[in-house]
Parts: C-alpha cells; structure tokens; sequence
C-alpha cells in the first residue's frame, strides 16, 4: 500500500491523510502508528511545516515534532522524572501525615530536609 507520489518522488498529502484513514478504521484502540506511516506522515515534513501535517493527519504536533527532529518521541513509555529543589524558601509550610498529623513552619526552612525528617 504506497501513497501516491509526485515529482519529487514523495508521497502527497491527500494519499498519507488517506492511508491514516483506513489504518484508523480498521485499527484495534490503542495500537501504536506503525512505522511505515510515521515515514510517510515525516516524509511531508520536508514540503510542509509539522504543524499542518501533524493538523490534517489528526497526530499530535509534540509527537511528530520530535519524530522530525530526530528525537524519540515522547509516549506511555517514556518515563519523566522532574526534581524541583526549593532550596530555602520563606513561607508558610504546611505537612500533613496519612494519620492526620499536621506540622506547620513559617519562616526559612529547607522544604526537602524538613519533609524527610517529617515523614521519616
């Protein structure tokens, strides 16, 4: 099943928006794109900006972006771990425990250190 080409020897939009057509019909929930269209849907991006393909081919723009830029995608399995270190903050803290223990501080404190001694 190729896409229809043009001078160029790419496929054209109408063929690759038509190809994720049928594959979205006849796809079980949640399958992953397969590969071969991911190379059609990124081979546009070389006569049309990502955000008009990723549009019409209703992907999502993050996803095809990355793809584009040689990066993997971001998905299910990419796990995210993010670490905000407050440092010493002046504020109000409020911890609260499962048990309903509560500690409340104002003032400097460092948020992390006072958490572990906290929740210990």
């Amino acid at each position: 099943m190729l896409p229809a080409q043009t001078e160029e020897n790419h496929p054209t939009m109408e063929a690759v928006q038509e190809l994720f057509d049928r594959w979205r019909e006849k796809r079980k929930h949640r399958d992953p794109i397969p590969p071969a269209l991911w190379g059609a849907a990124l081979s546009l991006t070389g006569s049309h900006s990502v955000y008009r393909v990723a549009k019409r081919l209703r992907l999502q723009y993050i996803n095809l972006k990355a793809r584009a830029e040689g990066r993997p995608a971001p998905g299910r399995d990419t796990k995210v771990s993010t670490f905000i270190d407050f440092g010493t903050l002046t504020a109000t803290v409020e911890i609260a425990k499962p048990t309903g223990e509560r500690m409340t501080i104002t003032g400097s404190c460092n948020v992390v250190d006072l958490v572990r001694v906290f929740l210990g």
